[in-house]
Parts: structure tokens; C-alpha cells; sequence
């Protein structure tokens, strides 16, 4: 008997279930078109890239292939590359070896500290190098102390610092042997009666920091305005001008933030002063210098920096220009051989971002920052970027919890509340004069992971206008799957 068998074709599984945002592309599309269309970015050239997590499809493009300015959204790429090259793991090394005769605390020669771009070396990590060195049994030193910054090259201002006047914090230079981000805190209190000049001193005082005060202090319940104008340079240090006033009973006082002029002489000085402080006497003072080779000397101590990953971490959280470029420098160098510079760094960046397919005329870079007019990325790029770290289950844990999260941590820590944004929504700020970017992930309602980036140029006025356009998309693009729940519930009667 023939037995004659129907056979029926049948979809794939995958095909039968689409993913939550295959299913609510429409919904994305509409939304997302409606809040483009708003007034307030008439004039403005707008970027907008959205893409799935798990199938890497395109759900929204808006100009997404053009070069914008991404501002600290560069950020995102600078970081991605170093946790791709370097490792989550990598620390930053400073060093420090002796010339080998050393008899009852008295070092016959040199001491040698070799510094490799640790952009956390701060004060306290500085002393308790010093320390270290004390309590290897180094109380005096016949020769010289030699500072090896060459892991750098010797420029200390990439593209775009020539855009910046005066002397702000966020445009600190940048240098091998770096402390406390390069930059210094002049500590403000009030005199000691109404009309006295106020109370102004860098600690510790290395001397390379002159304050001439003209700010007074003047009556209870004054609020304090102080003014730092832009460092004087001379010949062995250099003047800042502080105007305004301080209240005789604001016991706090206030703390001014400006960055240094030369890095490794300002980190040497400290060295300097705090092994006087703990009292290791140095007769032929501090010097720039190569450090001779390894087997010429003999280790004293090293300082290792935090892990990479926590460094990226506060980087993205909070946006730091400084430790942005010391990463990249720190590429070139790793990657291409010492001295790092930005042009070895930078091509460490382009050569991760082109394995991705990204095509050339996606990006210019100029720095690792994203400071000023310089760099030019597209809002497609960013998102291809932030899903492939997403998908390297090695690198993703460190590269997504580095980012602010909507309505609780970093840059983001104020927007988004009350909204299904919030806790939902990781993403990366970036802000210049008519520059305004968000690029991140967020889960949908369905639990479905999102690239998104947004990219506004040549806007007018205040940023916050963008801000809360920028706002309005992230909280589209958290609700997605609330309506099609919602018709699921109305289609089956399921409350």
C-alpha cells in the first residue's frame, strides 16, 4: 500500500517568534519620527542610530552614516579600544630602581623613577611611593633622582587644546609622569576680620604655584564668589590671580581647580618635596632624565595603578578629558612602541573600529576626548562599536557597567527619573558649544538589549533643549513593548 504523506514547510522557530523589537520596529519608527520633528531642532544637523543587540538589525536610522562632532561620545571608542588591546586587567606602572651601592642609608649614585602613564597617580599614591623607598632603608641620596618620562613624547597639548583660553581643569595637559590629574587646588578660607585678604595656598607647596590675592572677605552670610584668572607664566614658576570674596563665617571655604603648565616638572617637584618631607635627604636635587637600563640597576619599589577596568569606569562615568588621552597615549605606546604620542593612539582606535567594517569616511580622529573641533564620528559607528563590546562576553561587563546609569550615577544621575528609563538606560554624555550626544543601551520592556546613539550639531541656545529631545528618545526606546504587551493582554482577555 502507498501510503502518500502531507508535508508541510514550516517557518523556522526563529522566524515564527520574532524578537520583541522586529515586532515593535513600527512603533520605534513612529516614535522616534514624531519627536524628531520637534521645532526645537530646526537649524540643528541630527543623528539618530538604533540598532537590536541580538540580531545587530537596524531598528532606526536618522543621518546615522554622517560625521558629527560626538564630543566626549569619542570617549566610548578610546575606551572600547583599550579594553580590547590592553586588557581590563592592565595597570599602570611607576617605578623605581637605585644604583647598586647603598651603605647605612646612604645611596652611593642615582635614584631612577620611571613613569608609564598612570593617569590616577595622585599625591597620596606619590608618598606612599616615597615611603616605600624610605623603607627600603634609603635615607640619603649622594647623586641625583632621575625622572624618565619618555613612555610620552614631550607634547603635553593635543588637537583641539589650542581651541581653550585660560586655564581650565578639564584641558590639562598630558605627560608620562602626571599627578593628580594635572591639575592643582588652591584651598580658600576667609581672613581673619571683614576687609582682610582671604587665606589662599596649594598643598603641599612645591613652589612652582605663586596665588596673588585680591579676593577680601567680607561679612556673615555673604555668599563666596571667587575668580582665578589665567596663570602668569615666570621664570621658576608661575602666578594665578584670585579676585572675588569669601564670608567671614564660611569655614569651608572654597576650593579653585586649574590645571598645570608642565606636567613632569610639576610631579618632580612633588617628589620632591614629599621625600623632604619624609625626610630622605637628596644632595643633587631632581632631573629629567632616561633611566638607565634595567640590569644596570637595582628595583627599590613600583607603584601599580587600579585596574584598567575601574579606570575606564570613572572615565565614562564622569567624563575626564585627562585620563581619556593618557589612555590613548598609552595605546600608542603599547601598541606601536614608546614614546606613545596621539597620532600612535589614534591609529590604534582607527585600526579597531575599521576590523568592525566600519567604513573610512565614518570618523575622523584627532583625539582621545573628544575635545573641541576635531573629531568626526558617525551615530552609526558609535552603535556598531557599542554592540560588538556587548557582544565580547570578555570585555562587556567592564564596558557596560562603565557607562552612567539614567537617574542614578555619573553624567546621566539627574535625567531620566520616573521614567522606564531609569535603571534601564546606561549611556555616555557628551557636551560642547552647539554640540550635544547620548550613545548607550537600553532594555526594552521586553528585557531586549538596544545600541542607540544621538548626535546634535550646530544647535542654538541652551543644551538642555537637546538634553530633554535626547530624553524623550531614550524613554521611547525603554517603552517599546509596552504596547504590544498591552494588545497581547486586550487579544487574550489576561489581565
Amino acid at each position: 500500500m502507498l501510503l502518500l504523506v502531507a508535508v508541510t514547510t514550516a517557518a523556522p522557530v526563529w522566524a515564527q517568534s520574532p524578537s520583541p523589537a522586529r515586532r515593535a520596529v513600527a512603533q520605534i519608527r513612529q516614535v522616534l519620527e514624531e519627536i524628531l520633528a520637534d521645532p526645537e531642532l530646526d537649524g540643528a544637523r541630527v543623528g539618530v542610530h538604533v540598532r537590536s543587540i541580538d540580531d545587530d538589525r537596524v531598528l532606526f536610522d536618522h543621518h546615522g552614516d554622517r560625521p558629527f562632532n560626538p564630543a566626549s561620545n569619542m570617549k566610548l571608542l578610546t575606551t572600547a579600544a583599550a579594553l580590547h588591546e590592553l586588557g581590563p586587567t592592565y595597570v599602570f606602572r611607576t617605578e623605581v630602581r637605585r644604583d647598586p651601592e647603598l651603605s647605612d642609608g646612604t645611596l652611593k649614585g642615582n635614584l631612577y623613577v620611571e613613569a608609564r602613564g598612570d593617569p590616577f597617580l595622585t599625591t597620596e599614591n606619590l608618598f606612599g611611593l616615597v615611603n616605600e623607598i624610605a623603607l627600603r632603608g634609603i635615607d640619603r641620596i649622594e647623586g641625583q633622582v632621575w625622572v624618565d618620562d619618555s613612555f610620552f613624547d614631550g607634547v603635553t597639548e593635543g588637537p583641539g587644546w589650542a581651541e581653550e583660553t585660560g586655564d581650565p581643569a578639564y584641558a590639562a595637559p598630558i605627560g608620562a609622569f602626571s599627578v593628580n590629574f594635572n591639575t592643582y587646588v588652591l584651598r580658600v578660607l576667609p581672613g581673619a576680620a571683614i576687609g582682610e585678604p582671604v587665606h589662599a595656598e596649594v598643598w603641599p607647596d612645591v613652589g612652582l604655584i605663586e596665588p596673588v590675592v585680591h579676593a577680601t572677605t567680607r561679612g556673615p552670610m555673604t555668599p563666596t564668589r571667587l575668580w582665578a584668572g589665567t596663570s602668569v607664566p615666570k621664570p621658576d614658576h608661575v602666578q594665578v590671580l584670585l579676585r572675588g570674596h569669601v564670608a567671614l563665617d564660611d569655614h569651608d571655604g572654597a576650593l579653585v581647580r586649574r590645571r598645570v603648565h608642565n606636567p613632569t616638572r610639576y610631579a618632580a617637584a612633588m617628589l620632591g618635596r614629599l621625600l623632604d618631607m619624609r625626610g630622605i635627604d637628596v644632595r643633587g636635587g631632581i632631573r629629567r632624565k632616561e633611566c638607565p637600563d634595567e640590569d644596570e640597576t637595582v628595583p627599590v619599589t613600583t607603584h601599580y595603578s587600579r585596574p584598567l577596568a575601574d579606570i575606564v569606569s570613572a572615565l565614562n562615568k564622569y567624563s575626564n578629558n585627562f585620563i581619556a588621552e593618557q589612555i590613548l597615549k598609552t595605546l600608542g605606546a603599547e601598541v606601536h612602541g614608546a614614546p606613545g604620542t596621539w597620532a600612535k593612539g589614534t591609529q590604534v582606535v582607527q585600526t579597531f573600529v575599521e576590523q568592525l567594517g566600519v567604513p573610512e569616511d565614518h570618523f575622523v580622529f584627532g583625539n582621545g576626548s573628544g575635545l573641541n573641533d576635531v573629531n568626526r564620528v558617525s551615530p552609526r559607528l558609535v552603535a556598531q562599536v557599542l554592540s560588538h563590546m556587548h557582544r565580547r562576553t570578555d570585555l562587556r561587563p567592564e564596558f557596560v557597567s562603565s557607562l552612567a546609569v539614567a537617574g542614578e550615577s555619573g553624567t546621566i544621575h539627574g535625567r531620566f527619573r520616573d521614567t522606564l528609563a531609569q535603571t534601564r538606560l546606561r549611556a555616555k554624555t557628551g557636551s560642547l558649544t552647539g554640540v550635544s550626544a547620548l550613545s548607550g543601551y537600553v532594555a526594552t520592556q521586553d528585557d531586549e538589549v538596544l545600541a542607540f546613539s544621538v548626535m546634535m550639531n550646530d544647535y542654538d541656545g541652551s543644551p538642555r533643549r537637546m538634553w530633554r529631545i535626547q530624553d524623550r528618545i531614550g524613554v521611547a526606546l525603554a517603552e517599546v513593548g509596552t504596547s504590544q504587551a498591552l494588545a497581547e493582554q486586550q487579544a487574550t482577555g489576561v489581565p
